[in-house]
């Protein structure tokens, strides 16, 4: 999921990082601290360590943009009562296959997990399981969830929504999400197939990092509220679907199937996420699961996808690319190198967590200055 506020933030010029605004923290140092926010907002144990997880773990795989700085946001969320920090997340509709989970206004980690759970669960009795979610929030990068899946040994293939920041195509005002899918499927070992895209040009939330850290954005993605493109992360109104027509008739697609399904809200119904932090976001989701099982021998399936992950990774690459990669690849990469080196965040970020960390009493980030 990829929103992020759409009134213009007071502008830093663009610049490049220095050593001064950038520091390196350890995995497991990042995931503890927020895990106590966490707790100190009210969260149970496990869930604040799985929300805290998954915020760290994608700053760990370089997604940035749905890592720890979105925190703060869910924190003061949780202080204005929009967000609950100990929901009731149940199903509330399940037939053969399908189910509806209802989120209790939690977080939207908490509630995705559940949902997935649930998935997995019907499709070890199915063949493959279908959970609509509703009443849920920003729940983070997909690919967690995705990767949650992957990991019982089944296909998954997760949507989510978010309020309108996308133009449709043809179209001058916003009216969907940049609605993310994620489609993961397992090979041997650890190995897997890991797409999780934006259907915008761009997520929103890069927009959000590039303000709070006094960047520009590139070109063409990108339009302030007279319709005019910009580059400057501030002035951002609207963004453009991913591929034109095709991004836009899959963002909308995507928006209709994660709100008829569990009745949520759709576009530009959807309450805003920096808008009132009291108002409930009420957020809709799907989340499916295939059990390879269910089509023959499981050990099979899986030789057969790392072949074909092998044998697209062994094609001759094209200059300036110097390899080819499979979804999640890259992500893997830069998972291995960040957790040799350390997570490299903005001082804006690590500085407004250790002020929470302050205010909770939990123990500061262990930071190394970055060598530039």
């Amino acid at each position: 999921m990829n929103d992020a506020p759409r009134a213009a933030a007071p502008h830093t010029p663009p610049h490049a990082p220095s050593p001064s605004d950038v520091s390196t923290v350890a995995f497991a140092d990042l995931s503890r601290l927020v895990a106590g926010l966490f707790v100190h907002a009210g969260l149970g144990q496990a869930d604040a360590a799985m929300v805290a997880d998954s915020l760290a773990e994608a700053n760990l795989r370089g997604t940035d943009s749905h890592g720890v700085a979105r925190a703060p946001h869910y924190l003061r969320r949780i202080r204005a009562g929009s967000i609950e920090p100990r929901p009731d997340v149940r199903v509330v509709h399940r037939r053969g296959a399908v189910a509806i989970v209802d989120g209790g206004h939690g977080l939207g980690q908490v509630v995705n997990a559940a949902a997935c759970d649930e998935a997995i669960r019907l499709a070890r009795a199915n063949g493959a399981g279908w959970v609509a979610i509703r009443n849920s929030s920003h729940c983070g990068a997909l690919a967690y969830f995705g990767r949650r899946i992957a990991r019982s040994g089944m296909i998954a293939i997760a949507f989510s929504h978010v309020d309108p920041m996308v133009l449709p195509h043809g179209s001058a005002a916003p009216f969907h999400g940049t609605n993310p899918i994620c489609i993961a499927v397992p090979a041997e070992g650890d190995d897997h197939f890991c797409l999780d895209m934006a259907t915008s040009a761009v997520p929103w939330n890069i927009v959000a990092n590039a303000r709070l850290e006094g960047k520009q954005i590139a070109p063409g993605l990108a339009v302030d509220v007279q319709g005019h493109e910009t580059t400057d992360p501030a002035k951002v109104h609207a963004l453009y679907p991913m591929g034109g027509v095709r991004g836009s008739g899959l963002g909308l697609a995507i928006d209709l199937l994660s709100s008829a399904l569990g009745g949520s809200p759709f576009g530009p119904h959807i309450p805003k996420m920096y808008g009132d932090l009291t108002q409930r976001r009420r957020l809709g989701g799907l989340v499916g699961a295939i059990d390879p099982a269910a089509f023959g021998d499981p050990a099979a399936f899986r030789a057969h996808v790392q072949r074909f992950l092998n044998e697209v990774r062994g094609l001759p690459p094209r200059p300036p690319v110097t390899e080819v990669m499979v979804p999640g690849d890259p992500e893997l990469r830069r998972a291995e190198e960040r957790g040799r080196t350390g997570i490299p965040l903005p001082r804006a970020v690590t500085d407004e967590l250790d002020a929470l960390a302050k205010d909770a009493g939990i123990a500061l980030l262990n930071k190394t200055a970055v060598t530039m």
